[in-house]
């Protein structure tokens, strides 16, 4: 549940008061540790899969204690305390990945039930919007947030949680936000890797061919747009069961829109990490004082080199829109020519709905300030207009916001997966 990892500013204070003992129960009940990469006597019969490093192991006595103690603030969590049964291994793994037509290596962590090879559904899980290097997946493995979904796999399943490029073992790439190929990319390769390790006996568990896929934020977006690439894309020997996708930026120009609209905007981060990666990526060419005032236009692109964090940058920037954004920007994204490759930036990496023939979840907090919920409504609109009426659903979340939503949505989804898998 960081449930959800850097999921775009969590309510701590619901969970203030792990910080007291939850140590103390890692101490008892978690080990953790790190081993050397494992032999790779033939790398070449791998597609993906580079190594792999054991870096936590849990018991199961500890995950259940965990669990029971967040049942006092969500009750509902109880159904998922009652599944937890195996002691779980977690992977740091290295694959490769594609990123601007090279290869490139990539990591994210792959969680497995200790068990005698037994067969389980894989979830891979995108998280939400992150700057920091240091609160990459691979790397924050002591907070507390990733610890409850690593914990999942407890219950029995396989559990993958990609960096991204940008992040981990590529570090030294400026994370592409919001970039459809490369995202996609990362998360299905780690897919590949995770079923590469467990067909040479690298760790001891199987995949039962169950893919099921689960986000937040820019994590929803992501799982929406892998689950509709792994649909349309027959090179990969898979395919997604379901998928969960909670308040994601699907149409990036109403996203775009609703940041504008209002004089203030809560998360310049948000703002500026988009114009900045598609700067990075050659998506638009123009310079950034095009689109930004300065000082910021100057500054901005040190803040997204690792060391910040999504806080310490809105703290740098300025939430008031016009103060912060360039004028000429915002009078002519619709129109003025020079704008013309941005506009092709976010209408290449939106995702739009399509005649899914597997069940998908959306999932949007009504109060939701940080991304509206008018994009989640109208992906549910696209999807229905392309004849997938039946088979996806739009969850209102009543009177809850982007950072209030996310673990309802996590816990629902999750509950979702097992029962299905049950069936």
């Amino acid at each position: 549940m960081r449930f959800i990892n850097t999921i775009m500013n969590f309510p701590f204070k619901r969970i203030e008061i792990y910080k007291i003992y939850v140590p103390v129960l890692l101490v008892i009940y978690l080990l953790s540790g790190c081993s050397k990469d494992n032999d790779r006597p033939d790398l070449e019969q791998y597609t993906s899969y580079v190594n792999h490093e054991l870096v936590l192991t849990y018991s199961s006595l500890g995950i259940k204690e965990i669990y029971q103690t967040l049942e006092a603030f969500y009750p509902e969590i109880a159904a998922l305390t009652a599944l937890v049964q195996y002691n779980v291994e977690v992977y740091n793994v290295t694959y490769k990945t594609m990123f601007q037509g090279e290869e490139i290596e990539a990591s994210g962590l792959v969680c497995v039930p200790v068990s005698d090879g037994g067969n389980f559904p894989m979830i891979s899980f995108q998280n939400g919007t992150n700057t920091a290097h240091a609160n990459a997946p691979t790397k924050d493995l002591s907070n507390i947030l990733f610890i409850y979904l690593h914990a999942t796999s407890s219950t029995g399943c396989i559990m993958l949680i990609p960096d991204y490029i940008g992040f981990g073992k590529s570090e030294q790439i400026v994370h592409p936000y919001l970039h459809k190929e490369s995202t996609v990319l990362s998360v299905e390769n780690l897919i590949v890797a995770a079923s590469e390790m467990m067909a040479a006996d690298l760790i001891n568990a199987n995949w039962d061919d169950n893919l099921y896929l689960m986000g937040y934020s820019q994590g929803g977006w992501a799982t929406l747009c892998t689950h509709r690439d792994i649909s349309e894309n027959s090179s990969l020997s898979f395919d997604v069961t379901a998928s969960a996708c909670g308040a994601g930026p699907y149409d990036l120009s109403v996203v775009q829109s609703f940041m504008f609209e209002n004089i203030t905007y809560p998360q310049p981060v948000y703002l500026a990490y988009s114009g900045v990666s598609y700067h990075e990526l050659g998506l638009i060419t123009n310079p950034l004082s095009d689109y930004f005032n300065e000082p910021f236009a100057t500054e901005l692109p040190s803040c997204f080199y690792g060391q910040f964090t999504n806080g310490e940058i809105n703290e740098m920037l300025n939430d008031t829109v016009a103060v912060l954004i360039s004028g000429s920007f915002l009078n002519g994204i619709n129109t003025d020519s020079k704008y013309q490759g941005f506009r092709d930036a976010i209408s290449n990496n939106s995702v739009h709905g399509w005649n899914s023939s597997e069940p998908i979840r959306l999932y949007h907090g009504t109060t939701d300030n940080y991304i509206p919920s008018s994009t989640s409504e109208q992906v549910y609109q696209e999807f229905i207009a392309s004849g997938a009426e039946n088979i996806v659903t739009y969850i209102p979340q009543p009177d809850l916001n982007h950072q209030t939503a996310v673990i309802p949505m996590a816990l629902d989804a999750l509950l979702w997966f097992m029962e299905m898998n049950q069936n």
